[in-house]
């Protein structure tokens, strides 16, 4: 046939080309007949041929971009570009950390840019990366994990960098692709342990450490066993009732063990309280004690503690002694508190009271054993008691008369 039509061609006149292609004869008659042969199939038939092979191209694209976006050197340049520009969002984002409370996302934020900022890092010009390599070794002891080592090269920087990642496997995206992630485990700690006061609640980065993180409580002081955290800086806060909160910044470098034991201060609204409180049941005995009436009718206003509530009755007992004698018509007639000045300090559970107090002491005293006589004193002293918070009132320790000599006159 082919025969034939040369024939027919050269009984017409026309001309065609002799060419050579590897060792293969090839003439433009050869290649018009072959297109011929596509001309002649059927319109349907050359579609069909037409978008399979656009579907096969679509799909070696497909497989090429997702190999290139879904793969282990992906997420380790990720990573690595957004450690150096200090986007620690980005970063975190490649990043798988065990599940804990501790490794949230706000906390390597905030850990990261803390520690950037103590190492001069933070601000400086985000490096370009010329070059950037991952090779895979040989990592039985990891399981399914896979440890690579990157080299890459900065521009402006003439020797490369070097450093080994390790990259796990996330779930699959699409199509057999899987989600690949950094375990940076050179960036956080395990088992830190830090002591804190036994009464205060404690706080690690705004989070409230529970009960279940508690290690042991002794000697009023309780010892917490963080899990994990961040390398990088920290808040560390404490609070106690009645007490200004204590917060500082630390910096975790390693799993050592932390102490923070703090002298908690009295807030200002709670020292008022305590120093009201002083002067209103000074006010409450004394006026008590000047009317003979019974330590029963004052008991509230010391502790409830068996031993405290004994000696409290005791010293009360000699005020009420230093008051007006009904037999001999002698002895104190009033007592009336003009100031008193309260300084209130930390000093365990308790809080120390030091209180100053100036008071009219109207005396009536015997003269010629038949008369008497009255007289009104102005008289100073200091009591040192201890407060406690009981049923939410502040109550006074039993040893309020410590020091006081009521007969004792000063002007």
């Amino acid at each position: 046939m082919r025969k034939t039509m040369l024939q027919e061609w050269k009984r017409k006149g026309k001309k065609f080309r002799h060419e050579e292609k590897d060792g293969e004869e090839t003439t433009e008659l050869s290649v018009k007949i072959r297109a011929a042969k596509f001309r002649d199939l059927p319109m349907s038939l050359r579609i069909l041929i037409v978008n399979l092979s656009l579907f096969l191209i679509l799909c070696a694209v497909f497989f090429m971009a997702g190999a290139y976006l879904y793969a282990p050197q992906a997420a380790g340049r990720n990573y690595v570009e957004a450690c150096l520009a200090g986007d620690w969002n980005s970063a975190y984002d490649v990043c798988q950390f065990p599940d804990s409370t501790f490794l949230s996302r706000k906390n390597y934020v905030n850990a990261m840019t803390w520690k950037a900022k103590q190492d001069g890092t933070d601000g400086q010009e985000t490096p370009e990366i010329k070059s950037f390599f991952m090779r895979r070794k040989q990592n039985p002891e990891t399981g399914e994990n896979r440890i690579y080592t990157v080299r890459y090269t900065l521009k402006g920087v003439s020797d490369s960098q070097e450093e080994t990642l390790e990259i796990a496997a996330g779930d699959t995206v699409k199509w057999n692709f899987k989600e690949w992630y950094v375990v940076p485990k050179d960036s956080y700690v395990t088992d830190v342990e830090i002591t804190v006061p036994a009464d205060a609640s404690f706080y690690l980065d705004g989070v409230q450490v529970g009960k279940k993180y508690l290690k042991e409580t002794a000697d009023n002081v309780s010892i917490y066993k963080i899990p994990y955290l961040f390398h990088g800086g920290h808040t560390i806060e404490l609070t106690e009732k009645q007490k200004d909160p204590y917060r500082e910044i630390i910096l975790v470098q390693d799993n050592s063990s932390m102490e923070f034991l703090p002298d908690l201060k009295l807030n200002d609204s709670t020292g008022k309280t305590i120093a009201d409180r002083v002067e209103e049941s000074l006010d409450k005995v004394f006026t008590a004690a000047a009317a003979g009436k019974s330590f029963s009718t004052i008991k509230n206003e010391f502790s409830a503690d068996t031993a405290v509530q004994k000696n409290a009755k005791e010293q009360y007992q000699q005020l009420c002694d230093a008051c007006l004698n009904s037999d001999t018509n002698t002895g104190i007639t009033s007592i009336t508190v003009s100031s008193v000045s309260t300084t209130v300090t930390n000093e365990s559970k308790q809080m120390k009271i030091e209180t100053n107090v100036t008071a009219a002491i109207e005396r009536r005293t015997r003269f010629l054993h038949f008369f008497r006589k009255t007289k009104t004193e102005t008289i100073t002293w200091k009591i040192e008691s201890a407060v406690t918070l009981e049923k939410e009132t502040w109550v006074m320790g039993s040893d309020f008369l410590k020091g006081v000599d009521l007969g004792k006159q000063t002007g």
